[in-house]
């Protein structure tokens, strides 16, 4: 069933790889940083997750594990699910 699947699985067949290129993240979840911006971010492991050169070039692509990216998406969802909910309960009490 298409509900079973997890953020993982949905990575996995959306990359078909376990490590995914972090231009490919940046240009899907963070389309407002630019080139400059991301490997900025990366340098310094800003990102919620970690980034890695398979090789020492400081010209290397720099990747990410679907396994933990999948792990971080799955924990903003469920931050902001929480926050939301909290506040659409707080509305409706304010509304009796």
């Amino acid at each position: 069933m298409l509900t079973d699947l997890t953020t993982y699985d949905y990575l996995f067949l959306k990359y078909r790889s376990i490590h995914i290129k972090l231009e490919d993240i940046v240009t899907e979840y963070y389309p407002n940083l630019c080139r400059e911006n991301m490997l900025t971010k990366a340098r310094q492991q800003k990102f919620p997750f970690t980034c890695f050169r398979i090789d020492e070039s400081q010209k290397g692509a720099f990747f990410v594990s679907i396994y933990e990216f999948a792990k971080v998406i799955d924990k903003i969802y469920s931050d902001q699910h929480s926050i939301f909910q909290n506040r659409t309960q707080k509305a409706i009490k304010s509304l009796n």
